[in-house]
């Protein structure tokens, strides 16, 4: 694909108006190829891009509908290393490509409906297709930190507002399919809305069971950015396990005379790998919502977990419950805060009826003791993102969530026929790389703020007591009589 080069273009013309490249002088190019191909980028090479190609995505952009054609954006594309070095002190995103376009409208320009936005958007779709026909690639950036002082870095005057940032550069690996799309069926309609939409709530009550089941296979399957373990988490795992599993840590050498682990709910897999390769003498099996998920937690398993399916409505001949009266070991970390308050009894309860006489259920909850409700409040209260992609939960997030009591969760083990014999607390205060995760897109002095009152608070954890009753990840262990 070519155009003109903006450094050859001819005088303007007497209207002063851009009348696009000359008929026929584009080479052809496959409109769906581009379409379908397009992806979201977010490793690039350090290569330069020419002006002329960073010319040419622009001049694509501004060939996109406006409102009312009043076509009041601006768009300043930085290619400075240095600048974009301290766009990045902004936010992180914005340091890892060559070139970040930031786009801006009219302050005052088309507010109603929110056409200044939609206007801006599709400027950014046009260059995001451009650049990919191009052989670029781009990651649209919505998270600029404080973007008033974005715009003045860039020189931008106050009555241009700020939208997002498109980064644009050359993809560090080629040839990555794209993550796959709902299905068109379940998200078009013709004259008349007849789905079940997907809620945005938190709160767990909102959500059926088949629908927390799409939503986690969608997140799971189709590209899930948070994939890896939180260093925090890792910990909390760890602690858990020196502490209520001791056992099981060398591989035996007979597999048919290892112990059965049985985790239940675990969605992305990612404690469940850790799991496997922290107590080597267990054979570990899986319960999920859907045999695609299900089949994804098992393969980060050595060896390859066998796949169970729940609730009731979520088993098939294929996809069985799992036996009743097998397992050693039954563990549900993290997923009693995503399922209705009326279903946790009948998934504790089920717990109990797949373990052996003897065997233990290993339960991880986040408390509603913990400061989690107090930084949830406080998030809300400042005007953080809100929904269910951004709750304060575990990473990663994948639906709904809300903490849990400790005494209700307890009341529900104990209704269940467990007999608890052990339950810990860790973690009463943010850890320091938690901290320097949710505050990575922050200014360096709000950083260096909030650095000061997390060694504050870091003092307060060793208090006697305080990590049992205030820890905000629970664990308790419980013996099937």
């Amino acid at each position: 694909m070519s155009s003109p080069d903006p450094q050859d273009r001819p005088k303007k013309a007497k209207d002063d108006l851009d009348h696009g490249p000359e008929p026929g002088s584009l080479e052809a190019t496959n409109f769906w190829d581009v379409i379908y191909g397009r992806r979201s980028v977010r490793r690039f090479r350090s290569d330069p891009i020419p002006r002329e190609l960073t010319d040419k995505v622009m001049h694509a952009g501004i060939w996109a509908p406006s409102s009312c054609n009043y076509q009041m954006w601006d768009v300043v594309a930085v290619d400075d290393p240095e600048l974009n070095a301290e766009l990045a002190q902004l936010s992180t995103q914005m340091g890892n490509a060559p070139v970040n376009l930031v786009i801006s409208y009219g302050r005052d320009f088309s507010e109603e409906g929110s056409a200044n936005i939609q206007s801006a958007s599709a400027m950014i779709q046009n260059m995001s297709l451009a650049a990919h026909a191009l052989g670029l690639g781009t990651f649209w950036i919505t998270q600029m930190g404080d973007n008033e002082k974005l715009r003045e870095r860039v020189g931008l005057p106050y009555d241009r507002l700020v939208i997002a940032v498109l980064a644009l550069g050359y993809p560090d690996k080629d040839g990555t399919r794209a993550p796959g799309r709902r299905p068109l069926e379940r998200v078009t309609h013709y004259n008349q809305y007849a789905g079940e939409p997907i809620p945005s709530s938190t709160n767990p009550a909102d959500w059926t069971p088949q629908l927390l089941a799409l939503y986690q296979r969608a997140r799971v399957l189709n590209g899930l950015r948070h994939n890896k373990p939180r260093a925090w988490e890792v910990r909390a795992l760890e602690t858990m396990l020196e502490q209520l599993v001791p056992e099981g840590i060398e591989k035996v050498e007979d597999d048919g005379q290892a112990q059965h682990w049985l985790d239940v709910l675990p969605c992305n897999g990612i404690l469940t790998e850790r799991l496997s390769r922290e107590r080597k003498g267990y054979h570990f099996d899986i319960v999920e919502r859907s045999p695609e998920v299900a089949a994804f937690v098992a393969k980060r398993t050595r060896p390859r977990a066998n796949p169970f399916g729940w609730p009731e409505s979520a088993q098939d001949e294929d996809f069985p419950a799992p036996e009743a009266g097998k397992y050693d070991v039954v563990s549900c970390l993290f997923r009693l805060e995503d399922i209705a308050p009326g279903d946790r009894s009948a998934l504790i309860a089920d717990m109990h009826s797949w373990l052996r006489p003897g065997g233990r259920l290993i339960l991880g909850y986040v408390s509603r003791k913990s400061f989690h409700q107090t930084t949830e409040s406080l998030r809300k209260r400042r005007g953080g993102p809100g929904g269910v992609e951004y709750v304060l939960s575990p990473d990663p997030n994948i639906g709904p969530f809300e903490a849990l009591a400790p005494k209700e969760v307890e009341g529900m083990v104990r209704g269940a026929g467990f007999a608890i014999e052990q339950s810990i607390g860790l973690q009463a205060v943010p850890q320091a790389e938690e901290i320097e995760f949710r505050t990575r897109n922050f200014s360096g002095r709000t950083k260096k703020v909030v650095g000061l009152i997390a060694g504050t608070l870091a003092a307060f954890e060793k208090l006697p007591g305080l990590q049992k009753t205030r820890g905000r990840f629970r664990f308790l262990a419980a013996r099937k009589a």
